[in-house]
């Protein structure tokens, strides 16, 4: 007779009563499976099956305490245990398809050989403390493999998103928001076909998403026609005229401006919309050089011919009223800005010319497409690529290693001029640039490096839009982390490709080159320079502001010279529940006619007050403006600001504010405002002192810093 071969677990309850432990409370299949062992026929010491009950507690331990600390410390690592607390560990690659880290591919990998043995270590040891570092590298460099060895497919996949963008215009927000629901319910496993399995599953999402936005277009377009209509019609120059846009879309130096001034030039009437003073002077210049009868106007100037053919403003100055041939709006993208997107808006939509030329970035093409359908006018893309190529560096370049030719970007005055004062030291002629200085300043310092009087240009953001930098090779940037106003925060995407775009000007350099002082800030670099298609924002509703002209309009209605209630009625008429607008700094706008119809004023002076640009965050100036209010309201004069020269920095930065206020209403209110050549004075020498003040605080900072550092030895050597 055949000798009869026990189950193993069968052994295993033998042993677990050995050990003290009731076999019905261990499951004991799961033991087998763990220690290795046949069906039948196993045994194995006491000790071992003892050991294994002991890692088999830990890890349940450790899948109930230690998981949820160690994946909040790494949050790509996911886990699920077994019964006996057995663990099987995948790492979360997201994989952006859209800029700013949109639209994420969600794909799960094992972790490598080395990153497994740190788990197992934890889970022994239910220690998620134990070589975090390390697994935290491990898992970046696995995540990092994963993403490259599908960078082909993803690059892919983003060239296809955006021609999907391009093909549903107006309602690539639906088609997005089609695709992100569909990835966000899908996770992919890492393995051999994973490539042809994201596409075949993307094409279909794709294809659906097309399908979505078409089918949501003709309900959009019903509510655009009707939330529209009257604020299009108001603009009634510009309808009378059948206009034709054209949207010059592209990166920064890609020509894309340059060949829209190219037909403004040849146009019998034309105007150049800026969104600098700087580039209106410019580009008045420029026109006036090619012999055409050329005039420019801003809030606070108008220089050039008296009835000029062509003209270069300041946006919020665009005339809304006389028709021209060619209009170039510049910088269209800024329709997203929430305090002066109102002015993109307007000129859009009302700009009275047969042709419209809007040049940006292709994150406008969504709203440039509604809006020319809304008025249903014809719109043509004109694609436009970067004329060099703009390449993210691999190491992080120090003040110490700046050359001849660099651009060091920071974003607060007091940055800029610490670190002009460092590269001064380092024996580097600078030239600085700044928002605070007058455009005259910053274009004479932007002279001075283009010429090579500089070697060195040390600026904030506002080389992102305008100035002729010629020889700019590096953009180097002291941090990507700026103050908007309300907090500090990363920069984005779009900012960052705005500002290292100046880098390789075309006909200068053969390519240009974006990096960082530190190791922190390549990787926001890599990110904004790897192409990525930017998709329209989330909130499609444009931003806008009433004028002078719904202002009175609504108040002849009311019956009121209240400019605060005719706002509370602006607002309740076009902020409703899916309207296709949303309010441009709206309650600052309102608090200031709040505050000036305290004054017995027509509601055309109010307005004006309301708008006046000033810091309404700064008490002070807010109380300078109520004065020259009461001064207009009793038909008085306003002398010139009676400026201390020794002031403190903030002193002199709110001088600068005040007398570029005071410009704006001469320019309104000559008759009041009538000593304005005096307090173009006050202003040049309130900037003349702010830089002494930076450039005074910024040695001391520099001095100190050498001071630290030549007592550190001295320091580590009485430690020991």
């Amino acid at each position: 007779m055949a000798r009869r071969i026990h189950r193993t677990t069968d052994f295993l309850a033998d042993a677990l009563h050995r050990l003290g432990i009731a076999a019905g409370a261990v499951d004991r299949e799961a033991l087998r499976e763990h220690l290795g062992l046949p069906e039948r026929g196993g045994v194995c010491e006491d000790a071992a099956v003892a050991h294994a009950l002991q890692a088999s507690d830990a890890r349940r331990t450790f899948a109930r305490e230690g998981v949820p600390r160690l994946t909040q410390a790494i949050p790509a690592l996911r886990a699920e245990a077994d019964p006996d607390g057995a663990l099987r560990w995948r790492i979360r690659v997201l994989c952006p398809l859209l800029d700013d880290n949109r639209l994420d591919l969600r794909i799960d990998t094992a972790p490598d050989a080395a990153a497994a043995e740190i788990l197992d270590e934890m889970a022994l040891g239910n220690d998620p403390d134990w070589a975090l570092d390390t697994l935290r590298a491990r898992v970046t460099q696995v995540a990092g493999r994963t993403r490259g060895a599908l960078n082909r497919t993803i690059l892919r996949l983003r060239d296809q998103i955006r021609a999907d963008m391009t093909e549903t215009g107006a309602d690539a927000v639906t088609y997005i928001a089609h695709l992100d629901r569909s990835l966000r319910s899908r996770v992919f496993a890492d393995g051999p076909d994973v490539a042809s399995h994201i596409l075949d599953t993307l094409k279909v999402v794709r294809a659906r998403g097309r399908v979505v936005a078409q089918e949501a277009s003709g309900t959009r377009r019903l509510r655009d026609r009707a939330g529209f209509g009257s604020y299009i019609d108001k603009f009634a120059a510009a309808r009378r005229l059948g206009r034709r846009i054209v949207f010059h879309m592209g990166p920064t130096n890609s020509g894309k401006t340059y060949a829209a001034l190219e037909v403004l030039a040849k146009a019998a009437t034309g105007t150049y919309l800026a969104p600098l003073r700087l580039l209106a002077l410019e580009n008045y210049e420029a026109l006036a050089a090619c012999g055409l009868r050329a005039g420019m106007v801003t809030g606070e100037e108008i220089l050039g011919e008296s009835d000029p053919t062509h003209t270069a403003r300041t946006i919020e100055t665009a005339d809304l009223r006389r028709p021209i041939e060619v209009a170039v709006i510049d910088e269209i993208q800024m329709l997203s800005d929430p305090d002066r997107g109102w002015a993109w808006t307007n000129a859009l939509f009302g700009i009275p010319a047969r042709l419209v030329i809007v040049c940006g970035a292709e994150d406008a093409l969504s709203a440039v497409r509604r809006a020319a359908e809304a008025a249903g006018e014809s719109l043509d893309v004109v694609t436009f690529t970067r004329k060099t190529p703009l390449v993210a560096l691999d190491a992080p370049v120090p003040l110490e290693a700046v050359e001849p030719g660099d651009a060091v970007v920071a974003f607060s005055r007091r940055a800029v001029h610490e670190n002009r004062e460092i590269l001064v030291a380092a024996g580097r002629s600078v030239a600085t640039i700044y928002g605070a200085l007058s455009p005259e300043v910053r274009r004479a310092e932007a002279g001075r490096f283009r010429d090579g009087e500089a070697e060195v240009l040390v600026t904030t953001d506002a080389i992102g839009m305008g100035l002729n930098l010629g020889p700019l090779k590096r953009v180097i940037f002291a941090s990507v982390r700026k103050w908007d106003g309300t907090e500090e925060r990363a920069l984005t995407n779009a900012e960052i490709r705005q500002i290292a775009g100046r880098a390789g000007r075309f006909g200068h350099q053969e390519a240009g080159y974006v990096a960082a002082t530190d190791e922190d800030g390549l990787g926001p670099i890599r990110d904004a320079l790897s192409g990525a298609p930017t998709a329209p924002a989330a909130d499609t509703r444009f931003f806008v502001r009433p004028d002078l002209a719904a202002i009175e309009a609504a108040a002849s209605e009311l019956g009121t010279d209240s400019l605060s209630a005719v706002m509370a009625h602006f607002s309740r008429a076009t902020f409703y529940d899916g309207s296709p607008f949303q309010p441009s700094a709206f309650e600052e706008f309102l608090g200031a006619a709040e505050a000036v119809d305290r004054a017995a004023l027509p509601i055309r002076e109010k307005f004006a007050f309301a708008v006046t640009p000033i810091d309404r965050r700064d008490p002070i100036a807010v109380g300078v403006v109520e004065r020259w209010v009461q001064a207009r309201t009793l038909n008085a004069t306003v002398p010139a600001l009676r400026a201390d020269p020794h002031g403190d920095l903030a002193y002199q930065e709110r001088t600068v504010r005040l007398a570029s206020a005071y410009l704006w209403l001469a320019r309104r209110f000559p008759e009041t405002f009538d000593d304005d050549a005096a307090m173009r004075g006050v202003r040049e020498r309130a900037n003349a002192s702010i830089e002494r003040t930076l450039r005074e605080t910024a040695t001391l900072k520099v001095t100190q810093r050498a001071q630290n550092k030549a007592l550190s030895p001295l320091a580590a050597s009485q430690g020991r």
